[in-house]
């Protein structure tokens, strides 16, 4: 018999205190384990796995207003999820699983609260995403054997360069480092970009800073601006990052008490991105194989596949 989400929010409920088990992080991987989520699942895998738990309709749509996907109840009383049309599947599966997070939070505190709740949850159901379809104990190993290299973790992933960003800033708990990606507005085609590349075309999307990593003032994070890069600030004249862009390849530098690796995505033979990675000085050998020539990562997983994790790498879970 197929396990469905309203079993999933019964075993929820079971529980003393139900809504501390809506804690994204720790739900993601109750999820996962409950409905056996594969790794790299696909979006059409996850649409199937949906629908056999009682959603009754997952695909996609053209939406207004900005919005990337939404949910609602049908008339037969199922779920229907639909994401945006025309997106990329990492984005989309993103996308659905934020929806089925919003499903089980409104559903467990329906029960528990009989009312809907009132409060903004967007963050938690993005970590509830990211956190599905990057666990975080396999996740931590790849991105320590692949030297914090964010462009190798989507590859291996296959979910948005900014979620992976965002994901690496969380996991990694005794590595000081500061992360920062760079991204072109819009996601239409690149033969529509303008030519030559405008490098002030690229923005800060993300940009993190875990414990430990003080705010260093080098020219190679922030080009003559100084400082560190800022959420939607352009790419910076002098700065490392800058210089990847211009080279369309790996950069790596050292100086003011920093390492720092930066690398350039080309989409369609366009710059797209770069994203960018700083340690401290002394912690530079953790960049290293980052820098050695570009490795192929494995198509699929398998236990004996997953590099082995340092001690202290990763956080707990709450």
């Amino acid at each position: 018999m197929a396990k469905t989400l309203d079993d999933f929010c019964d075993r929820i409920m079971a529980d003393d205190h139900p809504i501390r088990r809506l804690e994204p992080e720790g739900l993601a991987a109750e999820f996962a384990d409950y409905f056996r989520v594969p790794l790299r699942v696909s979006l059409e895998d996850l649409a199937v796995l949906l629908e056999c738990a009682g959603v009754g309709d997952v695909s996609e749509r053209p939406l207004a207003g900005g919005l990337r996907g939404i949910h609602y109840i049908q008339p037969d009383g199922t779920y229907a999820i639909h994401y945006l049309e025309g997106q990329w599947e990492g984005s989309s599966k993103l996308t659905v699983l934020h929806e089925t997070f919003e499903i089980i939070h409104e559903q467990v505190w329906d029960r528990h609260h009989d009312c809907q709740p009132n409060r903004v949850i967007c963050p938690e159901a993005e970590r509830f995403a990211a956190a599905t379809l990057m666990p975080r104990e396999v996740f931590a190993a790849y991105a320590q054997a692949g030297g914090l290299d964010v462009v190798a973790l989507q590859n291996l992933f296959q979910c948005a360069y900014s979620a992976v960003a965002l994901r690496l800033s969380e996991v990694i708990l005794r590595q000081p480092l500061l992360l920062a990606l760079y991204e072109r507005r819009g996601q239409d085609d690149p033969a529509h970009w303008p030519t030559p590349t405008r490098l002030g075309d690229l923005r800060v999307t993300v940009m993190r800073r875990t414990a430990g990593m003080e705010t260093p003032r080098s020219r190679l994070l922030n080009g003559w601006r100084g400082g560190v890069p800022r959420k939607g600030r352009a790419l910076s004249a002098g700065s490392l990052a800058e210089r990847a862009a211009r080279s369309g390849g790996p950069e790596y530098d050292e100086g003011d008490g920093i390492a720092v690796a930066a690398r350039p995505v080309l989409w369609k033979g366009r710059l797209s991105k770069v994203a960018l990675v700083a340690v401290p000085w002394e912690h530079r050998r953790v960049l290293e194989p980052q820098l050695a020539a570009v490795r192929r990562w494995p198509d699929h997983f398998s236990p004996g596949a997953v590099p082995r994790l340092a001690a202290g790498w990763v956080k707990a879970a709450p």
